[in-house]
């Protein structure tokens, strides 16, 4: 499968950094704040778009998997599909570009960040050089069951809302205990906020990008 993207393109910039988004949103969301995140230039964003339509014809946005908002279940083989799709993605896009996997960092918000997750934390996973994730959970659901415990050092951000009540703030412990207690080099931020992002998030993530070699 081909996932539609939006790609802010830097000559010369010898890094990728990856975007997906969260469920109902698209491609330009978190791509939109690429320009306060890297001032520098330093790397080159692609967001692709989930896969997986909204309910009732909704064309606005997409979603990597579907959820029953009634129920709160979820269709666990369009995760495992969309997690194998974008794996495919990204390094398809990193080969194209000739920017090693070592050098491409893996973010996102909400259901982006729950693959963000599982992307670094698959089996077999290459060294990717970050992880940025936003207002999520570990991805508890995945089969295999993820393993962050090779971080080696690596830096990865974990930014989350003190009052989300999709995520709820309870679910923060268990991603940043994961993260840190696996090696990886944890920036973790809590803001007053919900489900959401805002301008003092993006500016902590521009710090934490530009300390990335």
């Amino acid at each position: 499968m081909t996932l539609t993207s939006y790609r802010i393109t830097r000559d010369g910039a010898e890094r990728l950094l990856f975007l997906m988004h969260g469920y109902s949103a698209e491609q330009h969301h978190l791509a939109s704040y690429v320009p306060l995140v890297d001032p520098d230039e330093r790397f080159t964003a692609i967001a692709p778009r989930g896969p997986v339509p909204l309910p009732d014809g909704d064309t606005d946005g997409a979603s990597w998997w579907s959820i029953d908002f009634e129920t709160l279940e979820f269709q666990t083989d369009e995760f495992e599909g969309s997690l194998d799709t974008l794996e495919r993605f990204v390094a398809a896009e990193a080969a194209a570009a000739r920017v090693p996997l070592e050098r491409c960092v893996i973010g996102g918000f909400s259901q982006g960040g729950y693959l963000a997750l599982s992307l670094v934390g698959k089996a077999g996973a290459p060294t990717y050089a970050g992880v940025w994730a936003i207002c999520c959970g570990l991805p508890e659901f995945s089969d295999p069951p993820i393993d962050l415990s090779n971080g080696g050092g690596r830096p990865a951000l974990f930014q989350w809302g003190t009052r989300d009540p999709i995520v709820g703030a309870d679910r923060a412990d268990p991603v940043a205990q994961a993260l840190g207690g696996g090696g990886w080099a944890l920036s973790e931020h809590a803001y007053d906020m919900a489900h959401s992002q805002t301008i003092e998030m993006m500016i902590d993530a521009r710090t934490w990008l530009a300390a990335i070699p």
